[in-house]
């Protein structure tokens, strides 16, 4: 058995390292996503029908956390005779073409109709804006 020098193992070690090092992420981590920027961006993307009445929580839709959904219970506040709704707001993180990371509300569904009827809105791209409005369509 042959003994190994001490600018072998520093040679083994440093390769370890590099190869270790490989794996961590590279740039700034992701942005997180507030409670508060969502049920502000919900209140503001259509002021007119949609008001925010109760913020239940998040749900990670996925393991990378790349994707929530909002439990909120909506009302009109046009129609006052109008129950209040369960909806789930999905909110996916988008990337810009300089990589930037950016969350954006992409649904807002119930089953208030029942479990087969689907109702809501499934094709937004509304930006969430952390301390400022929502930017409107």
């Amino acid at each position: 058995m042959s003994t190994i020098r001490w600018n072998q193992l520093a040679l083994i070690t440093a390769i370890m390292v590099f190869i270790g090092g490989c794996g961590l992420p590279s740039g700034a981590a992701a942005p997180s996503l507030s409670a508060a920027a969502a049920q502000q961006t919900l209140d503001n993307w259509n002021p007119q029908y949609c008001k925010v009445v109760e913020f239940y929580g998040f749900y990670k839709a996925d393991a990378t956390g790349s994707e929530q959904v909002a439990y909120v219970l909506m009302a009109d506040p046009s129609d006052r005779a109008q129950k209040p709704t369960v909806y789930a707001a999905r909110f996916q993180l988008l990337y810009s073409k300089d990589g930037q990371p950016r969350w954006f509300l992409t649904s807002l569904l119930t089953h208030g109709s029942g479990l087969t009827r689907r109702q809501g809105w499934d094709n937004l791209i509304i930006p969430v804006k952390e301390g400022g409005a929502a930017s409107s369509r």
